[in-house]
């Protein structure tokens, strides 16, 4: 543990994170989230209430994180509030709301901290603060769609860990020397400080803290900046995601035009494989983001007050948006480009597959010829000694029975009856060599 100069009284963490939603989904979510047939009568059910329509019993369970989910308030195809109660190690409150734009914020109120209550360090809500993201990751996950959990594991794996950050607080926090390093943990590399009245807001790479004895005022504010914060970091995401395939498809390219064997194309064409499916999930994704920053960007300024409009030209919220509008048609353009190469080489590669395939054919199909050409004189060749046998066999047998010369008296056509003995020895042995090899031959084809 560092140092803890600076302490915040019961600090309120809220997570902002981007989820591409859609109204279509959303009516699945709630679906999931809720009774079908409360949905189905419109009757909205208030944990708080003391009239219950449910008596006693959660809403919804999760039972695999022993988590309890109470539903606030749900507007169909639009949005939904729920607290969850997280039972293990430690319990956890987390107050949720999801909308159809994909906005997904989550808020917790911390109380204790190891051995400090009440007044917490910036030290120890450093701790706090990657459990909270995980444990909210595992809820959404859990009550997501199939189809967003696929989009989202094929983007960051098995849970997204990306948030945006914003801590209030009562506590009035001065910036020294020495509390910079402890706010640099939770918020990231402070950026910008503001000073507005008596509130303070410091902004860091992924997060803002911001100090004010009326936090509440910032609620519209902290619902619409970091919101943008937010998929800023998803089009950052998927601007990394497009150059990381770009260089994997280069990488291909190469490789086939240096020459692959066979056994190099299997892998390959997997990995374009794995690129497509990647590309197609991009390419859903940056649909949804581009419904979303077109949204924003046509409906700005948004209709707040003059306290949160003037917060917002502060931030530049305006040029930011923008810049989503540009950043949004440059990961088009990327895309459309990998896509094209990605086709490409697909078809290169089922080129090169054939033609390899063709080769190995032909070269099987000139192999085959020459080995039966072989096959074909190793049997004229064998059957040939079976007559060699059979001939030095009668040869032998001629000259041990003492008759040779008797034989060579007895003449038939002019040549003496020994030599028509041998010839016809001869051809016996042939075709008798013939009639084993053909056996040999069929019982090995039958085995």
């Amino acid at each position: 543990m560092g140092y803890k100069i600076v302490k915040i009284k019961k600090p309120k963490v809220i997570l902002t994170e981007w989820i591409p939603f859609g109204k279509n989904y959303m009516t699945e979510f709630i679906d999931r989230i809720t009774l079908k047939e409360y949905q189905k009568k419109r009757i909205k059910y208030f944990t708080t209430s003391k009239n219950r329509e449910v008596i006693n019993k959660p809403i919804f369970e999760t039972s695999e994180y022993q988590t309890t989910v109470n539903i606030i308030d749900f507007i169909p195809e639009t949005s939904v509030k729920f607290t969850a109660e997280i039972r293990g190690d430690a319990k956890k409150d987390f107050f949720v709301y999801v909308d159809y734009l994909g906005r997904c914020i989550y808020s917790s109120e911390i109380f204790k901290a190891e051995d400090e209550e009440e007044f917490i360090s910036l030290d120890y809500l450093s701790f706090i603060l990657p459990d909270l993201i995980l444990t909210s990751s595992r809820i959404m996950s859990h009550l997501i769609a199939a189809s967003q959990r696929y989009l989202l594991e094929t983007l960051y794996g098995e849970l997204k860990v990306y948030k945006h950050v914003t801590i209030l607080t009562e506590t009035k926090i001065n910036i020294t020397e020495e509390s910079l390093p402890e706010i640099n943990q939770v918020v990231g590399q402070v950026k910008n400080i503001i000073n507005i009245d008596d509130s303070l807001i410091i902004f860091g790479d992924f997060g803002i803290l911001i100090s004010s004895p009326n936090p509440e005022k910032f609620e519209r504010f902290i619902c619409y900046y970091p919101f943008i914060r937010s998929i800023t970091g998803v089009s950052r995401d998927l601007f990394y995601k497009l150059n990381s395939i770009a260089s994997k498809l280069e990488i291909i390219s190469r490789t086939l035009e240096s020459g692959i064997n066979l056994e190099e194309i299997g892998d390959i064409r997997g990995e374009l494989s794995r690129i497509d499916r990647e590309l197609s999930v991009i390419e859903i994704v940056c649909g949804y983001l581009k419904e979303i920053i077109e949204l924003l960007d046509n409906n700005y300024p948004p209709n707040f007050g003059d306290f949160d409009l003037m917060l917002l030209e502060k931030v530049e919220a305006e040029r930011k948006i923008k810049r989503l509008v540009y950043r949004i048609i440059e990961i088009e353009n990327i895309l459309e480009s990998n896509e094209k190469l990605a086709t490409s080489l697909t078809r290169l590669l089922t080129t090169i597959s054939e033609d390899l395939e063709r080769n190995i054919a032909n070269q099987l199909a000139e192999n085959t010829k020459y080995q039966v050409a072989i096959g074909e004189a190793m049997e004229v060749l064998e059957i040939g000694i079976f007559g060699v046998y059979a001939l030095e066999a009668t040869h032998v047998l001629l000259i041990t029975s003492g008759k040779e010369e008797i034989l060579e008296h007895f003449k038939i056509l002019g040549f003496p009856l020994n030599f028509w003995i041998m010839v016809s020895v001869i051809i016996l042995g042939i075709y008798i060599g013939k009639v084993c090899i053909e056996y040999k031959k069929k019982k090995a084809l039958k085995q």
